[in-house]
């Protein structure tokens, strides 16, 4: 273990990390911002929730919606409801217990509710502007759970490029401990 073909072979075992975890980012990432729901607002529209549990909704200050571009920097006197469109019932929004904010490609949002439904279905969204203002016109991107699926896509991603990274290094140490070896005099 002490020719310099090692030193290839840590190089690709390094680079192997390196593209494993870009592929396992890639595909997650996308698939993460696809499961948002997005609507225009103001307005009203109906949402159809697969989970129960908490939901952020997200100003998203640049957006792209059914082919058009949005741009809002806030989203000054916006009032939202929510209710459960079978029963009626009022849904409690809140402030985020975390303020969280990304940007994925031209997507960027900001964390501004948070609700808690106790079982999946569909729900009324009510959004107007304050004076009964049409515009601006504001994207809301409503998801479960991203939080938490991000910092788990961050960490596997770190830890398949420092896999990859720490045997290459093991590699590159353990031939030049070897090597050293070899090079030092021997005593009688």
């Amino acid at each position: 273990m002490r020719s310099r073909s090692w030193f290839v072979v840590a190089g690709l075992i390094a680079l192997a990390g390196i593209a494993g975890a870009l592929l396992h980012l890639m595909p997650r990432l996308s698939a993460a911002d696809s499961r948002m729901i997005r609507v225009v607002v103001p307005g009203n529209t109906t949402l159809t929730l697969d989970k129960a549990g908490r939901h952020t909704i997200y100003h998203e200050k640049k957006s792209t919606v059914d082919g058009r571009y949005y741009a809002s920097e806030t989203v000054s006197g916006l009032r939202l409801g929510l209710a459960d469109a079978a029963t009626g019932a009022p849904v409690k929004l809140t402030e985020p217990a975390v303020a969280s904010s990304y940007a994925i490609g031209s997507r960027t949002g900001s964390s501004i509710y948070a609700f808690t439904i106790d079982r999946p279905g569909r729900y009324r969204l009510a959004a107007d502007l304050a004076g009964g203002r049409s515009e601006p016109k504001v994207v809301l991107a409503i998801e479960q759970g991203m939080l938490g699926e991000m910092f788990s896509l961050i960490f596997g991603t770190m830890a398949i490029a420092f896999a990859g990274l720490g045997v290459a290094g093991a590699i590159v140490l353990i031939v030049l401990w070897r090597r050293s070896k070899a090079m030092k005099p021997r005593r009688p």
